[in-house]
């Protein structure tokens, strides 16, 4: 009888390590999926947010005293990309 208890004992440990390696799969290669899809949108926002500031047609619309001269604006990218990631 304790022969038998030990082979229940091994089947378990195997089967419970193979069940918790397929998961610990399964949910990294969701949130990796997920962190790197928010990465993409993050990303996309910031590039709009840049056409947004400098497109000429969306400049059309701002007061005159509150429009960004040139010097600004190169300094402003200028600032925007010389930051690291």
């Amino acid at each position: 009888m304790k022969k038998n208890n030990s082979n229940l004992l091994l089947y378990g440990l195997v089967i419970g390590g193979l069940i918790g390696a397929g998961l610990t799969i399964y949910y990294s290669s969701r949130f990796i999926s997920k962190n790197n899809k928010q990465k993409r949108e993050r990303k996309n926002k910031f590039y709009e947010g840049i056409d947004d500031i400098f497109e000429e047609s969306a400049q059309n619309n701002i007061a005159d005293d509150s429009r960004i001269d040139k010097e600004t604006e190169k300094g402003i990218i200028d600032e925007l990309f010389s930051r690291p990631n």
